[in-house]
């Protein structure tokens, strides 16, 4: 069955009609009745929308599951502000009912250009080592699908299936460009960091029904996983130098910057300095980008409000309508001749009629006498003196400004 409603377009009133993942699927006991009714959360490629099911909600919760794929029908109604289905009917399908490239959000673009661009970073590493670390990963198969899929994020950025080679080439990128501008990075050492410091994601999260977290990915996260794999693959290589080993480890668990942000120690060498912050760059600009192309409200100059960046964004204002200029001529209305007639110079204009000349003794008429000043002025009032600022300060204990409160910092953004 074709797909075609989106939830993203979804407005209030709308029938909906349309095939969805079961992102999450609870439970709520009713409160003044017996039973329960389902709180979904739907999911397609385009956004996700919360559902409530409340008539026949227990033959519903034995027939479908979280992941599963499923048609809804109902209508969107309003509950707190914020758009909810009305659930009249869900249909589990069948593999081959639908299709996961219209459910799951994905790259824009060409993946395999994409993967040409990996493939000659990887050729252009000439230290030897750090050239079979490299190849030790990217002649692997196996890793190579996961690492082409795979997204890199689950909400910060790129987070849709292919996300994680499109920040790597964004990153690469970015790198060629900084090591032009400083001759003392270690090109060989920056580059390897580029295409290893996410490898961990490819065993952090999940993309074939849904993008998610794995088991691993939630206890152990990306960079505990990537170290991880990255000394496995480091102790097959001989005679692997024990300095450059510590420093390809220690780029990836530092990319993130600081603790708060998941790594346990910041950068201190000059490649994991760099590393860190054009990674850090990408990551903060696309997610930037993306709410500004997805998340702008309708006839408004702002995004909706975004919690993982805290605020919401200027987008600018709406173009108005183009309004096409008018020809000059027609500005012209039918039957008004336009103005021909010339303003005569002041050498031709005729001189003054002798009538509205003004004799010398009626302009004296005019003249009215000042009267004259006093050569004393009186003497000012004695001004009582003002007392010193802190005098008034000890009568009157100032009182203190109520320090305003701003609105906690919904988090800044780690990678």
């Amino acid at each position: 069955m074709p797909k075609n409603q989106y939830l993203a377009d979804l407005r209030v009133g709308d029938y909906v009609d349309t095939i969805v993942v079961v992102k999450s699927k609870r439970r709520i006991p009713y409160r003044n009745r017996p039973g329960y009714y389902l709180a979904l959360l739907l999911k397609d490629k385009t956004g996700a929308v919360e559902a409530r099911v409340w008539e026949d909600a227990e033959r519903i919760d034995r027939e479908i599951a979280e992941r599963d794929v499923v048609r809804v029908r109902g209508i969107v109604e309003l509950y707190q502000q914020l758009p909810q289905v009305r659930v009249a009917s869900v249909e589990k399908l069948e593999e081959g009912g639908y299709d996961w490239a219209e459910l799951i959000p994905r790259t824009e673009q060409d993946v395999e250009v994409l993967w040409k661009r990996v493939t000659d970073a990887v050729e252009s590493v000439r230290n030897q080592y750090l050239s079979s670390l490299l190849r030790s990963f990217f002649n692997d198969q196996g890793f190579v699908e996961a690492f082409k899929n795979a997204p890199a994020s689950l909400h910060l950025h790129h987070n849709w299936v292919g996300g994680l080679i499109e920040h790597i080439c964004t990153v690469l990128d970015l790198a060629e460009t900084i090591c032009q501008h400083y001759p003392e990075l270690d090109r060989d050492l920056l580059i390897t960091g580029v295409l290893l410091h996410d490898v961990g994601k490819v065993r952090e999260y999940s993309w074939q029904a849904d993008i998610d977290r794995t088991d691993e990915g939630r206890l152990l996260g990306h960079l505990v996983l990537g170290d991880e794999m990255v000394a496995e693959k480091i102790k097959q290589i001989p005679n692997f130098p024990p300095e450059l080993a510590m420093r390809v480890r220690h780029m990836l668990i530092s990319h993130h910057g600081v603790g708060e942000w998941g790594s346990p120690r910041p950068p201190m060498t000059l490649e994991a300095a760099a590393l860190h912050f054009i990674e850090f760059t990408d990551a903060q600009l696309r997610k930037f980008a993306t709410v500004l192309k997805e998340r702008r409200e309708p006839e408004s100059a702002w995004t909706t409000y975004e919690r993982t960046l805290g605020r919401r964004l200027f987008a600018g204002y709406p173009t108005p309508p183009s309004v096409e200029p008018i020809p000059a001529e027609e500005v012209v209305s039918e039957g008004v001749s336009p103005v021909t007639e010339t303003f005569p110079s002041l050498e031709e204009l005729s001189p003054i009629s002798p009538d509205l000349e003004l004799l010398p003794s009626e302009l004296e008429a005019l003249v009215t006498e000042l009267p004259e000043l006093p050569s004393e002025l009186p003497e000012l009032t004695e001004i009582p003196e003002i007392p010193n600022l802190s005098e008034i300060e000890e009568e009157q204990p100032r009182k203190r400004r109520q320090k305003r409160s701003e609105p906690p910092e919904e988090g800044r953004l780690p990678l």
